[in-house]
């Protein structure tokens, strides 16, 4: 199911064209050199003769600066509220996340005699750090996006840009709906359902915001459904991320037609 969730990248010209004055608001200062710096001691890994048996892993000590760096979410994504100018940076760092999920998403043994299918298991533990943090890039980009609506110059959002918000909305909601997935499957272990739980109550009021409320119900029946295969411990989170759901205004990208 993580496969699916890698489906659903936000297109980046799109957002390149929204986004054309510096980042400020939230976003933490230098975050885009900061995510640059993170990403290229990552690459330093996978140049490692161990990644060629296996990807870079939490459990290896000498991992651990890498993803220390990766994860650091005050000095990445810093704090809301985000801005629309926030677009264009706040994308490039979802796409970092995205990028290395599918380093263990492809990931073949050197000796190309098992199968791709069980990377998402396999790698579970640093494909669930990877998506934590795209829930909460796309809960800025949630924001952002809204801001971007509510702010437009002239206040009408021009007709060729209707369609590509509208496809944003789509692509940003699939993927939380990925991890939603996640919460499902048996296979994933109790500790990586609760950081996803957790992230989504969050994230949620900031997905919410720009959801339909006719989505925000879906969101919200798959969201109970998940609590048959989750651990006690999620309950509280995914009740939060229920409640997030359950309004029914709707305005800027919401209402958006």
């Amino acid at each position: 199911m993580h496969r699916k969730l890698l489906q659903y990248a936000l297109p980046l010209a799109f957002f390149l064209v929204l986004a054309s004055t510096p980042a400020r608001a939230g976003l933490a200062e230098g975050a885009q050199a900061t995510m640059t710096e993170a990403l290229d001691r990552f690459g330093a890994l996978l140049k490692d003769d161990a990644a060629k048996a296996s990807p870079p892993q939490l459990a290896d000590p000498k991992a651990k600066p890498a993803f220390d760096a990766l994860f650091d979410r005050g000095k990445i994504l810093g704090e809301h509220p985000y801005k629309a100018a926030d677009i264009e940076p706040l994308l490039g760092i979802f796409s970092g996340y995205f990028n290395l999920s599918k380093v263990y998403l492809g990931f073949q043994d050197p000796a190309g005699t098992a199968s791709t299918a069980d990377n998402e298991f396999a790698y579970q533990d640093e494909l669930s750090r990877l998506a934590v943090e795209m829930i909460f890039s796309g809960g800025a980009i949630s924001q952002a996006l809204t801001d971007y609506v509510e702010t437009v110059p002239g206040g009408t959002v021009p007709e060729e840009r209707k369609a590509g918000l509208a496809k944003m909305r789509i692509g940003v909601s699939q993927m939380f709906s990925g991890v939603i997935a996640l919460l499902e499957n048996p296979r994933y272990e109790k500790q990586n359902k609760i950081a996803l739980a957790d992230a989504l109550a969050e994230a949620g009021p900031y997905l919410a915001a720009i959801l339909p409320p006719a989505d925000r119900k879906n969101f919200s029946q798959t969201a109970m459904q998940s609590m048959l295969n989750t651990p006690p411990e999620t309950v509280e989170p995914i009740n939060a991320f229920m409640n997030s759901m359950s309004g029914e205004d709707c305005t800027a990208l919401c209402a958006l037609k």
